[in-house]
């Protein structure tokens, strides 16, 4: 079952996001609590998988892969406004199947 993101602008961008935030916004437990976090994650530490979600869901090829910014993948997770649950963790969807997601905890 998937439900609409309809969440509050915090679970999107935590205080100081994208530009005034040198840290990510993670848990206690170095988990991210925004999706602007999430996304900073699925690039830092899933490289391989940043790749694929660029050349499948954005049509770059492998070269131009590097060059996705976090912004695009936010405006496309907003236009897909679809995650998995409403319980923490949140999987939300990155494109309208599902295949590509990110998940968000909550703080503590």
């Amino acid at each position: 079952m998937s439900y609409e993101l309809s969440f509050s602008p915090e679970f999107f961008l935590a205080e100081g996001e994208p530009y005034d935030r040198s840290d990510l916004a993670l848990n206690k437990r170095g988990r991210p609590v925004s999706v602007w976090s999430a996304i900073q994650v699925m690039h830092d530490k899933k490289p391989e998988r940043w790749k694929d979600m660029a050349r499948e869901v954005f049509g770059l090829n492998e070269k131009d892969a590097e060059l996705l910014m976090g912004e695009a993948v936010l405006d496309k997770i907003q236009e897909t406004n679809t995650c998995s649950s409403l319980g923490t963790p949140v999987a939300v969807w990155i494109d309208s199947e599902g295949v590509y997601r990110i998940e968000v905890f909550e703080a503590d």
